[in-house]
């Protein structure tokens, strides 16, 4: 038996050791491929971004689908995998109704699979097992290749001089918005998996050196790119998280641990606003007329600068909306909307925007009110089912991204990008792979670690 027969005899093993699942996936050749393209998916997707033409990505949802068919009698009543199924249905009735209305119009802006998309959390979830520490593990992957992503910048050792003058940089990853989304992310792990660390018994020393190093990392990354809609949303969560501290303190009699979480995350928002304070200065003077034409009222003489954007592309959607505010338009309605817009300077449209800066309402333009509403169900049975199965610190990072997600949704459009679907799968992912886990079996390897 050669070398590389061996290896491929061991895969099962390695992947039974370090990703072990309770629950039936098939055999060996479904599971191996289904597994590494998984981990392939989680390291390549923000550095190799377009590079591997989705290959991963593909192949592991192609395996999911064939594996999950052998637990279609156990799940075809389960509530997620039946929204995954209206994913599908609705942008179909939709775009019949749209068609009813105005056909050339419907066929131009079809959209079928964007919602299917915000379901690429469930085949990571179903190949990444179902234990804590796997869970753990692929996330560990995919902060490699965000390691990964900023170490092939092509620009790296100009990027990092810019980094120290106070320039926003954004590591080449696609722009400074999108990476300020994956370093916040890296941040709040770190803050949800130390503070666990931090309320239970002692552990090895250089597992809180590598959480404080990455949280560092985070961090550095974050005021890299000046990202005020990610700061934003890590001040959204760092108040939740105070008012939860100070109301489970109060429940528990734990005034102690209360004060510590209430010191820790002090500390966490004063370093962010000590490090972002120059910039947040001067982008906020930068915009001091934005700010005047709004408080008066007069949106006409808004300039288009970062704030001035938004504003006249939320004004200009909400026109389109308002003609079919249940139905929708259609997903790619959204790249006609700035081009046929009255308000927008010929110079402006050249320059070829292509979204709306809100992901709500790119949701709503596409799928409408029925969009919208099937958006929120997603995330509330989401939720609601990681709190009841997973860890402590794997509910506490879905929560929190979940926030600070939704927030940036505000300013930038994430729903319907690439690095917005693949933000979805890791902070959802790592949860609702314990809650298949306790769903469809119950062994240990779906147990938390203790005090989790």
């Amino acid at each position: 038996m050669t070398r590389v027969q061996q290896q491929i005899k061991g895969l099962p093993a390695w992947i039974e050791h370090y990703f072990p699942c309770p629950f039936e996936r098939g055999g060996s050749l479904l599971v191996i491929p289904g597994v590494i393209s998984a981990l392939v998916y989680v390291y390549t997707r923000i550095a190799f971004k377009g590079e591997l033409l989705d290959l991963p990505q593909n192949v592991m949802v192609l395996t999911f689908f064939i594996s999950v068919w052998s637990q279609r009698h156990q799940l075809k009543s389960d509530l997620v995998f039946q929204l995954m199924i209206l994913a599908v249905v609705i942008p179909w009735v939709l775009f019949g109704i749209n068609a009813l209305i105005d056909y050339e119009s419907a066929i131009k802006y079809r959209s079928v699979n964007d919602l299917l998309k915000l379901f690429l959390f469930l085949p990571l979830a179903w190949w990444t097992g179902g234990s804590w520490a796997g869970a753990v593990r692929m996330l560990a992957i995919a902060f490699l290749g965000l390691i990964t992503a900023v170490v092939l910048d092509p620009n790296l050792i100009q990027s990092l001089n810019q980094l120290w003058s106070g320039v926003r940089v954004d590591f080449d990853i696609h722009n400074a918005q999108h990476g300020a989304l994956f370093f916040g992310l890296v941040i709040i792990f770190c803050v949800c998996r130390f503070s666990q660390r931090v309320r239970n018994e002692p552990v090895l020393t250089w597992i809180n050196a590598l959480l404080f190093f990455a949280g560092l990392f985070g961090l550095i990354g974050l005021v890299g790119t000046q990202g005020r809609a990610a700061l934003l949303g890590l001040f959204a969560c760092g108040f939740i998280a105070l008012v939860q501290g100070v109301r489970q303190g109060k429940l528990l009699g734990q005034k102690r641990m209360s004060a510590k979480g209430v010191l820790f995350l002090v500390l966490v928002a004063g370093l962010l606003v000590w490090s972002a304070k120059d910039f947040l200065h001067d982008r906020l003077v930068a915009e001091k007329t934005s700010f005047h034409a709004l408080l008066t009222g007069n949106l006409e003489e808004l300039p288009f600068s970062s704030i001035g954007i938004r504003i006249h592309s939320w004004a200009e959607a909400l026109k389109w909306i308002a003609e079919r505010p249940v139905t929708g338009w259609g997903q790619k309605a959204r790249s006609d909307v700035i081009p046929l817009g009255e308000r927008f300077p010929d110079e402006f449209k050249a320059a070829g925007w292509g979204h709306l800066h809100n992901g709500y309402l790119e949701i709503v333009l596409g799928f409408g009110a029925v969009g919208f509403v099937f958006l929120c169900v997603l995330w509330v049975v989401l939720l609601r089912r990681i709190k009841l199965a997973a860890s402590k610190d794997l509910y506490a990072f879905a929560l929190y991204s979940s926030i600070f997600f939704l927030v940036l949704n505000m300013f930038e459009s994430f729903f319907i990008y690439w690095s917005g679907e693949f933000a979805i799968s890791l902070f959802m992912a790592g949860g609702y792979c314990q809650y298949l886990a306790r769903s469809l079996d119950s062994g240990p390897s779906c147990r938390a670690p203790p005090g989790s």
